[in-house]
């Protein structure tokens, strides 16, 4: 039974993420976004917006494990989609002819990470905090993301992009109308509740199962179903020429979950990481860092990104030494 939750679950949820990211790329189009704008702010909220729902129906839900399990969404959605979503940037950055290097304006590396580093620095440090300092910390991680929306605007970039592939409920149109762009896009969101209902039941019956902190599982197994789906996008973005779109797939990703959803564990969960909590917020960080340092002048080789992944592999590795009782 659990595995045909978790099975239903990915099927559903990767289904209703195909419909957002098109649906949000139209959006984006018909906007006239650049693509630093259309990959940091619209890309990046679809890419976020599975495990963001995944974390309100766990609380939503409630039930003894829903706080270990939305803690788990917010502290792995990251760490999951900067370690291995970079690192499948980085391999399709490598396996494209001509360049092998990511090149992205470093303004648009500077804010993406910079907003993600301070964000999540932020909210990771408020666990020490009592709840109601925390509440404060959240409304200031809103704020964040807010001057990070209005400075990606700002930014501005080139409108002349071409059309984005067929909006796939009316594929026989040309230009899709806005309306049913907004149809597409209701309809996936009606699907990633359904697909995160099914997954979050899923990994409260395997928890209980295996005897495992479902914070632990869910920094693991939620963030690599709802996230690594949707970063291949990335894939064809870079193979199309689309660097800044495909890293703010990733990057802007990351700056809205450490804001928007950080906002959502320290307001809304009791916020206690514990030890295996804090490792992989560390990890996370520093990934974050590491790409910072990299992107730092906006061109960085494939084979540097790539090694984004060995913070999240090592990690796994640890857990499944300690039997997901790491620390």
């Amino acid at each position: 039974m659990t595995a045909l939750l978790f099975a239903g679950g990915l099927i559903v949820i990767a289904a209703a993420s195909e419909l957002f990211t098109n649906a949000i790329e139209w959006a984006g189009h018909l906007m006239r976004l650049g693509t630093g704008p259309t990959g940091s702010l619209l890309a990046a909220f679809g890419t976020a917006l599975p495990e963001t729902i995944v974390a309100i129906v766990a609380l939503v839900g409630g039930g003894n494990d829903a706080q270990r399990i939305a803690i788990g969404a917010v502290l792995g959605s990251s760490f999951l989609l900067l370690t291995l979503g970079g690192a499948v940037t980085g391999v399709a950055v490598l396996a494209r002819g001509g360049a092998r290097e990511l090149r992205v304006a470093p303004t648009q590396a500077w804010r993406d990470l910079g907003v993600f580093l301070a964000a999540f620095a932020l909210a990771v440090g408020s666990s020490a905090l009592p709840r109601a300092a925390r509440i404060g910390v959240g409304v200031v991680l809103l704020l964040l993301y807010v001057w990070h929306v209005t400075m990606t605007l700002r930014g501005g970039g080139d409108e002349d992009k071409e059309a984005p592939e067929p909006l796939h409920i009316v594929r026989w149109r040309q230009r899709p109308p806005a309306a049913a762009v907004a149809v597409q896009l209701v309809g996936a969101v009606a699907l990633l509740i359904v697909g995160s209902q099914l997954f979050v039941a899923a990994v409260h019956q395997t928890a209980q199962s295996l005897g495992i902190d479902p914070l632990v599982l869910a920094v693991i197994v939620i963030p690599f179903v709802t996230e690594l789906p949707e970063t291949f996008n990335s894939v064809l973005w870079i193979r199309s020429g689309d660097d800044e779109l495909a890293f703010g797939n990733v990057a802007g990703s990351a700056a809205f979950q450490a804001c928007v959803l950080g906002f959502l564990g320290v307001t809304f969960t009791t916020w206690t990481l514990g030890a295996a909590g804090l490792i992989s917020a560390a990890c996370a960080f520093a990934t974050g860092a590491y790409l910072l340092a990299l992107l730092r002048d906006g061109r960085a080789h494939g084979r540097l990104v790539v090694l984004a992944a060995l913070p999240w592999l090592a990690y796994v590795i640890a857990e499944l030494a300690t039997a997901g009782h790491l620390g």
